[in-house]
């Protein structure tokens, strides 16, 4: 029986790495290749080249190369970094696996979001997409995948200060399946009015809707537990709507996983 073929190209910079997504059909780019059971025909590896493994640290934001590890982001320490986005690196995968897989795969890995994903698009980070003809800035919230020929190259996460920051994760520990999914919300509040809110919830089902946050923003402190139920409703409808049009099935214990969760966040602004 003949064994399936593949070929795995390496490069040393950028500029190879769209060189080889230019003349090579159906190339497909890896980072840590962690979610990867079976490499395709053709495929680059990005782990190695220098320049994706960058951190710079900036006033307002962090810029991380897609190459970054996991376990480089943790030793920045949670004091350089919003604490939701650290505790969502904080959970993925064992030792090995956060020395191996790499932001940028955890972004740009097919199927269900991973656990990245609600704290990036919680904190409106910012995608740096290159091709040969371009480069353009593009906000997480916009993207759905990295174009044909193009490659993801660096990911700017805005580094601010929040009254309160929550991560949880449900479904089974170290495990991505159906059931798994990471919920981030994030307030601040001034002279006891709320003033800011984040909130978002990733899985088989990427949701945050900035009407609902919209709507509960300017609401005095502490807030009433009328506007929580209402808020909670609300939420209710977005995520229906969300799977409706995506044309998702999930598993009814992930949407009351989900408003338990916006309800805990509300309860701390009681």
């Amino acid at each position: 029986m003949a064994r399936n073929k593949s070929t795995v190209y390496y490069s040393n910079n950028l500029q190879d790495v769209l060189f080889h997504l230019k003349t090579v059909q159906e190339l497909q780019v890896f980072g840590g290749c962690t979610s990867t059971r079976k490499l395709p025909s053709s495929s680059i590896i990005l782990s190695t080249i220098p320049e994706f493994q960058n951190i710079n640290m900036h006033e307002h934001f962090v810029e991380f190369g897609s190459a970054v590890t996991i376990s480089q982001i943790l030793d920045l320490g949670i004091k350089r970094l919003p604490n939701a986005f650290f505790e969502a690196a904080e959970t993925i995968g064992t030792p090995f696996v956060k020395n191996i897989a790499t932001i940028g795969g955890n972004i740009c890995s097919p199927g269900i979001k991973k656990t990245l994903y609600a704290p990036l698009l919680a904190l409106d980070a910012q995608l740096e997409i290159h091709s040969v003809t371009e480069t353009k800035l593009l906000p997480i919230s916009k993207f759905s995948e990295v174009p044909e020929g193009s490659i993801l190259t660096k990911i700017k996460v805005p580094i601010n200060e929040w009254d309160i920051s929550i991560y949880k994760r449900v479904g089974p520990s170290y495990e991505i399946s159906d059931d798994c999914a990471s919920f981030v919300f994030l307030a601040n509040t001034y002279k006891g009015i709320l003033s800011e809110v984040r909130m978002a919830f990733c899985g088989s089902v990427s949701l945050r809707s900035k009407e609902w946050e919209n709507k509960i923003i300017g609401t005095r402190l502490p807030i009433s537990e009328k506007v929580i139920e209402t808020m909670i409703e609300e939420a209710e409808k977005d995520f229906v709507a969300q799977t409706d049009f995506l044309n998702i099935i999930c598993n009814p214990i992930l949407k009351d996983q989900y408003l338990n969760l916006v309800r805990y966040s509300l309860m701390q602004l009681t």
